[in-house]
């Protein structure tokens, strides 16, 4: 006896006697059943579905895995850092331009997105050991970064190739040309992939210059993928969840700096518990990250602005995502160096209380020497064991000579008229090389036979500084160019001020990267905990200049009684499906900010604006095979929106009634109404 509600049955009960259609997922389907036929662009889906998800987990776990097992000590370790993330972003950026437009659940797409997820799985192997700038450079693993790329490129060039087929097969003939050339795209770069691995063969060194093919290809290939969606729009992005899986990865390469965070405060706070410092340089970090993903989303473009912009907009988020890498794993960086100079300094000064101002000698220095040693806990790991005994070894030959701190030699020393015993030397770098190495830097054995633990970090601050700012000054003109690039309205003070604001953040960011050409004052930045605030206050001061100015915008705005147009809805949440195109009517908007999902009263949304002077942007030519000129977007209000003489039928068939399927202009002069529907995507 099923459950009753107010006297009736459940619906589910009503259902209880019947046999279930089980879901079953098809062999494989056409792109074209997902096609929008009004805007006759490619669209199957307005936001990512649970594999695109699960695809994405890939990317973070290979750049996790990468930043862990490479510490930027040079030069070369940074630009190999940066090779491959560019390599790695440019093949899940190729798979997201075919996955946003063309794949449908289906046993072959989930077959190749397991042939994908092995791919990347190959890319985390290589990246354990990628680094070509060195001379003693892994063949082996470089072959297996060719072999994985040519896997992932062919097997995109074999998805092009079966878009291209299914589009024969139903008569689109100005889609074979674009689809044509991106199979030969992807062909081209397989096979340039392939013809690398002979220069890695046996333990053949002269090929550095082999590593650019990797770079020029990958660029190369992005710039013509969108070069092609932008010359031919029916493969544009307009209706597509692009910006939604952009957003998506944005999200995720922060979340990746915070993984960075929970590493860097358990190696600076692990040992001995809570510290003021480091608590005040963790919440930094983890503000940091705030701001980075409010001033992104914030300003998250809503609706259609424009199918080339929008194409910039998703290539510019390279160097964006690389820069949020960079100041993320800066930051840390710089943690880990304030740490390091600050227990560094400590063990100085400790040695010189004992000698200068205590005097003590024998076995009471000895005793302290060993107190100190004993708290940074250097036996407690294999790789710091070998400090400890050095250091071990020269606290003992301390206590076995007598007057070695008297009154006279410990005053010549503080004075410089007699250096320090080599045994206070090795005691003092023995515990600070260990706390550099217990911190879990990755440091290659080649440079500890030459140099010093704390000598190669001091050379590895210098770049960290560096490549901070610089990805400072990155990822803030980025933020100005996605403003230019998404803006859609009449320019107001909102739009000045938060330019504005971003070109002083970024000179004050270009004068704080000058300061790495004077050493001495670059030193004393390092040692200094104030890095890491400056870049807080710095940015958070272009979220204030954004947040008053877009009050003050809003409120001039209504006091005026004009018209508006709202820019976003509240059940967008930022991206997704559900964007209004450009021109068209919204029904909430927000009072305090441009970007905010803050609710609104009706009578705000009567005084928006409720029509538009001109017709939503459409590529309004039918996918057939009568023609394959593009015509400008005029020429289209005086003529149906479908040709009647169609060789092959569409793939839906129409309801007569329904505007763009067929029926004629209603509009005065023939132009259609602009619809009130939802546009998804851009």
């Amino acid at each position: 006896m099923g459950l009753k509600f107010h006297g009736h049955k459940r619906d589910v009960d009503k259902e209880k006697h019947l046999r279930r259609m089980h879901q079953s997922t098809p062999w494989i389907e056409s792109p074209l059943v997902g096609a929008d036929h009004n805007s006759l662009v490619f669209s199957q889906r307005h936001e990512a579905n649970s594999i695109e998800l699960f695809f994405d987990l890939f990317f973070v776990a290979n750049l996790a895995t990468f930043t862990a097992y490479h510490s930027i000590t040079d030069g070369d370790y940074l630009l190999g850092y940066v090779g491959f993330f560019g390599i790695l972003w440019s093949t899940w950026f190729q798979i997201t331009l075919h996955d946003v437009r063309f794949a449908r659940d289906s046993l072959y797409e989930r077959i190749c997105k397991t042939v994908q997820f092995i791919c990347f799985v190959g890319l985390a192997l290589v990246g354990s050991q990628f680094n070509p700038a060195s001379p003693k450079g892994d063949n082996i693993n470089f072959r297996i970064l060719c072999y994985t790329l040519v896997i992932c490129r062919g097997l995109l060039a074999i998805q092009y190739l079966v878009v291209l087929f299914f589009t024969w097969k139903e008569k689109y003939a100005k889609l074979y040309l674009p689809l044509g050339l991106m199979f030969l795209i992807y062909a081209i770069a397989m096979g340039a992939f392939a013809a690398m691995t002979p220069a890695f063969q046996g333990q053949k060194k002269d090929h550095r210059l082999v590593y650019l093919v990797w770079y020029v290809v990958v660029t190369l290939e992005a710039i013509a993928a969108i070069t092609i969606s932008c010359c031919w729009r029916m493969l544009s992005f307009k209706k597509t969840h692009l910006m939604e899986r952009m957003s998506l990865l944005t999200i995720i390469v922060i979340g990746e700096g915070a993984i960075g965070v929970t590493k860097t405060v358990s190696r600076l706070m692990g040992k001995h518990g809570l510290d003021v410092e480091g608590c005040f340089l963790i919440m930094c970090i983890i503000i940091i990250l705030v701001f980075i993903w409010a001033l992104y989303f914030d300003n998250f473009p809503h609706g259609h602005y424009g199918t080339i912009r929008q194409q910039i907009w998703s290539l510019l988020h390279f160097p964006f995502q690389l820069a949020i890498v960079g100041v993320v794993e800066g930051s840390q960086q710089l943690a880990l160096a304030r740490y390091t100079i600050k227990n560094a300094l400590k063990v100085e000064e400790s040695i010189m209380q004992y000698c200068d101002v205590d005097l003590l000698d024998g076995a009471k220095l000895r005793d302290k020497l060993m107190y100190l040693l004993s708290y940074f806990e250097l036996d407690s790991k294999i790789e710091t064991t070998p400090f400890y005994h050095e250091a071990l070894e020269a606290i003992y030959k301390i206590g076995n000579e007598t007057g070695i701190c008297s009154a006279g030699k410990a005053a010549a020393y503080m004075n410089g008229d007699e250096g320090w015993p080599m045994e206070f030397v090795n005691v003092s770098m023995s515990i600070s090389n260990g706390i550099y190495v217990g911190l879990g830097m990755k440091i290659p054995s080649k440079k500890l036979d030459e140099f010093e633990p704390l000598e190669i970090a001091v050379k590895g601050w210098e770049l960290v500084y560096m490549y901070y700012w610089s990805c400072f000054c990155v990822l803030i003109l980025c933020l100005i160019l996605f403003l230019f690039l998404i803006r859609r309205h009449k320019a107001d003070l909102f739009d000045y001020t938060s330019v504005i604001s971003r070109f002083l953040v970024l000179g004050v960011g270009a004068a704080l990267l000058g300061l790495w050409a004077e050493k001495e004052r670059l030193y004393q930045a390092l040692g200094s905990p104030m890095l890491l605030p400056i870049c807080v206050i710095l940015l958070f001061l272009v979220m204030v200049s954004d947040r008053l100015s877009s009050i003050w915008c809003n409120w001039r705005l209504k006091k005026s009684g004009k018209p508006y147009a709202l820019e976003v809805e509240e059940h967008e949440h930022g991206h997704g499906g559900g964007h209004d195109a450009h021109g068209e009517i919204h029904e909430r908007a927000p009072l305090q900010g441009h970007g905010h999902h803050d609710s609104v009263n009706l009578e705000d949304a009567r005084k928006s604006a409720h029509y538009s002077v001109h017709t939503v942007y459409t590529d309004t030519s039918p996918l057939s095979n009568m023609n394959t000129e593009y015509k400008g977007q005029h020429e289209y209000a005086m003529e149906p929106l479908m040709s009647p003489p169609l060789t092959s039928p569409p793939l839906m068939s129409p309801d007569p009634s329904t505007p763009g399927l067929g029926a004629k202009p209603t509009g005065p002069g023939g132009y259609m109404a602009v619809s009130s529907g939802q546009n998804y995507g851009a």
